[in-house]
């Protein structure tokens, strides 16, 4: 009986997939039983989120606009007057297991409104993304919010290995073959189809700032400035093969930082003595809770202020005090 019904669901699934693009093809992540988090298939990127899906996040509301963000909506040109902080990431960046409103960028948004500063925080993370995935959003889609600084967020533990591989969580995705940045399993093969196994001979560590270095320049082609934040190292600081890997990032990345800012956000972490415990505490896989992603957004702000990101008229602007007439 199971096997029958396996056969059945595979020739559904087939079915669907004869009649892609015209019919959406939907992925899962492993585990997606407990976590009901699943995916609308991409031949370009591999997977993206669902457009106009409301769900949970380990009982946290989940809510994705009707272009695919985890955010609010938004007109694709700039508001007169208003600038934009385009955030690129994996489920750290999309907030795996908080709630919509608790997800840094949210937390960095409300503090420019409460101090009247013009800036929207768009958040364009995926769950399970690396670096080329996103890259190749920002490429194709993540240019036309006309973003005055992109933030790439940077996760140590998972970036530089899935950057080489054609295959990530069971899924498919894109694979940069060289360090021209040639692109292979393209387009992405639908989800009933073998796995291509597909793994790029670069260095993962070369590959993944040459995909940085990409971001770089076709953010300076437009004229708005990239940002890295690094983290990872948070999850156990005495690793010593996680902290060798960092070295070694960190050296490459060296060609870069004379014109990209760089927020190591692990070091952020030890300054301020937030232990993993309290980052983490409730949530899984070491994703930051509530309280995480809270300072997160404190220090991310201070980091685009000391470093002038947000532009020498976008300063806090103090409260306007009213008083009575005669008074």
């Amino acid at each position: 009986m199971l096997g029958s019904a396996v056969g059945i669901v595979l020739k559904v699934q087939r079915v669907r997939e004869m009649f892609h693009p015209w019919l959406p093809v939907y992925v899962k992540e492993p585990g997606h039983e407990r976590t009901g988090h699943f995916y609308l298939f991409d031949a370009t990127l591999g997977w993206r989120n669902v457009p106009n899906w409301t769900a949970k996040t380990r009982g946290q509301p989940l809510t994705i606009n009707s272009r695919g963000l985890r955010d609010r909506e938004y007109t694709l040109a700039k508001p007169l007057g208003v600038k934009r902080l385009l955030v690129l990431g994996d489920s750290f960046v999309w907030g795996y297991g908080v709630g919509d409103d608790d997800i840094f960028t949210e937390v960095l948004e409300r503090r420019f409104e409460s101090e009247r500063r013009p800036w929207q925080v768009v958040n364009t993370g995926v769950s399970g993304w690396g670096t080329d995935q996103q890259y190749l959003f920002l490429k194709n889609e993540g240019f036309e919010y006309q973003p005055d600084v992109v933030l790439l967020a940077f996760y140590l533990l998972n970036d530089p290995k899935e950057v080489r591989l054609s295959d990530v969580y069971g899924l498919s995705k894109p694979v940069f073959l060289d360090t021209d940045l040639t692109l292979g399993n393209v387009p992405v093969p639908l989800p009933s189809h073998r796995k291509s196994g597909i793994e790029s001979p670069v260095e993962h560590l070369e590959l993944v700032v040459r995909v940085i270095e990409a971001i770089e320049r076709e953010c300076r082609k437009r004229n708005c400035r990239l940002v890295v934040m690094k983290f990872g190292t948070f999850v156990d600081p005495t690793f010593k093969g996680l902290s060798e890997v960092e070295e070694k990032f960190e050296s490459k990345f060296d060609r870069l930082r004379d014109r990209v800012p760089y927020l190591d956000l692990d070091e952020e972490f030890q300054k301020r003595k937030l232990r993993t415990k309290f980052l983490v505490a409730g949530n899984e896989d070491n994703h930051w809770n509530d309280f995480g992603h809270e300072q997160v957004g404190v220090i991310l702000g201070e980091f685009l202020d000391q470093h002038g990101l947000l532009g020498a008229g976008d300063q806090p602007k103090p409260e306007v005090q009213t008083r009575e007439a005669g008074s």
